[in-house]
């Protein structure tokens, strides 16, 4: 395998605060991803995988069991996975389907960001291979490896060996990567993977189609303006396909109309934050149901006008 060694990665490095992460280590891992609202549960997470070729079909979109969209590459001399499964269980339904694709081994993993259903798979991959993520995704999962796992079921994935700051490239079994990193968004640590040859990205949960707008991870230090700037520099990417962390590839086209409605919900929220008005007055006005009762089953994490209206009103 041929990879170009990872160089100096931007003249200004950016630290963010990762004091929270050790507070919910337990979500990063565990049975039921920390991603949230779509998950599904594990007895239907094993049921099936769906593994579809792009163009070029040396590029699938794993799907199904998995519990999120997964990458495959296929290089000269192996396999590069963007992101894994839920748990070991679902990883392992789609390396069987994997297996009926190519005998090539997977010899390197991408994780765009910490959440379970994206790093829990990593369990099952070959040991020793090369893993890569940005260096707060890194933080996250080590804060969650330190912590008490979940269950008897769960297990801790390896940690990745290589990480990116900003920005940086990789030739990986003859496949250009190029990787970015803008500011914290989803979490603090989300990974941009783009092959620029095919012209295709890979989001992780930047962009994802289970709730109308972005999951901010504000336990693990995401941000609202954040996301906005990173769809920026999603949009400015020559590609033409963007396959998301959930939900359906998306064209250049469904990227700027997310990023649109994203900028004029942000841009109402806080237009009435200025007006004085408390967070149950802007959900109100913005037509958001009420929350949950005591006991009900509700959003696992806030919802987006909670997540801005925090940022807005934060004191010091």
């Amino acid at each position: 395998m041929k990879e170009k060694a990872f160089g100096s990665l931007s003249a200004s490095r950016i630290s963010y605060g990762l004091a929270a992460c050790v507070l919910v280590a337990t979500l990063a891992y565990g049975q039921g991803a920390a991603n949230a609202p779509a998950d599904p549960p594990p007895a239907q997470a094993a049921a099936h995988e769906t593994i579809t070729p792009l163009d070029p079909p040396t590029v699938y979109v794993a799907s199904g069991s998995t519990g999120s969209n997964n990458g495959i590459i296929l290089g000269d001399d192996g396999v590069i996975v963007v992101d894994t499964g839920v748990s070991a269980a679902s990883e392992k339904v789609e390396m069987e389907e994997l297996s009926k694709i190519t005998s090539k081994p997977v010899t390197t993993a991408i994780v765009t960001h910490s959440d379970g259903d994206h790093v829990n798979g990593l369990a099952v991959l070959p040991t020793g291979i090369t893993i890569i993520s940005q260096e707060n995704c890194k933080k996250e999962m080590e804060a969650a490896e330190s912590a008490p796992s979940r269950g008897p079921q769960a297990t801790k994935p390896p940690l990745p060996t290589r990480t990116v700051a900003m920005k940086d490239s990789a030739t990986i079994g003859g496949v250009e990567f190029q990787f970015l990193h803008v500011a914290p968004a989803h979490t603090s640590g989300d990974l941009i993977v783009y092959l620029p040859a095919q012209k295709i990205v890979f989001t992780g949960d930047i962009i994802a189609d289970n709730s109308p707008y972005p999951i901010i991870h504000m336990e693990k230090n995401g941000s609202s303006e954040g996301w906005i700037q990173t769809v920026e520099a999603i949009v400015a990417l020559d590609a033409n396909t963007f396959v998301p962390g959930h939900g359906a590839v998306h064209t250049k086209a469904d990227i700027e109309q997310r990023l649109a409605s994203v900028k004029a919900r942000r841009a109402q929220i806080q237009a009435l934050v200025a007006q004085g008005k408390s967070l149950d007055e802007i959900k109100q006005e913005l037509g958001e149901a009420a929350a949950p009762a005591p006991g009900g089953r509700g959003p696992r994490f806030p919802s987006f006008t909670e997540v801005v209206y925090g940022e807005l009103t934060k004191k010091g």
